[in-house]
């Protein structure tokens, strides 16, 4: 593996995550950021944008912890591949599931993020069956 200990992304899973430590939100992410790809529709926009998903996913989960399988970093460009594990709160079962996030740094922090993580299976996990929306 990369040495992904240096990263901006590596500090953002283990202290944001592992460490559950909501205040290194504001600390590892400029006031504009964006993050794409975790709710449907528009982008969170800044800290307090993802805080809201920060504090639902916290809420239905316990014991997060995400690995970083591997990192790639260029420029002002980072991305990594990782694994996160979970115990949903309601049923008490364990949750495994892969994802990757791309980030833009600007000043060491994220200005933008790119996210891609497996939630259909995470939620096949819990036993839940998704079917698609109407339009």
């Amino acid at each position: 593996m990369r040495e992904a200990t240096s990263t901006v992304l590596y500090k953002w899973f283990n202290d944001v995550w592992n460490n559950d430590d909501e205040n290194a939100i504001e600390q590892l992410m400029t006031p504009d950021s964006s993050a794409h790809g975790i709710v449907p529709g528009s982008p969170l926009k800044g800290a307090e944008g993802f805080k809201a998903f920060f504090k639902d996913f916290r809420s239905q989960f316990q014991d997060i912890k995400i690995d970083i399988e591997d990192v790639v970093a260029q420029d002002d460009m980072e991305s990594a591949r990782t694994i996160v594990n979970a115990i949903h709160i309601a049923t008490e079962k364990p949750v495994t599931f892969s994802g990757i996030c791309m980030i833009r740094v600007k000043d060491g922090k994220i200005a933008e993020a790119w996210n891609n993580y497996d939630f259909l299976n995470m939620h096949q996990q819990l036993g839940q069956n998704l079917t698609p929306l109407e339009v």
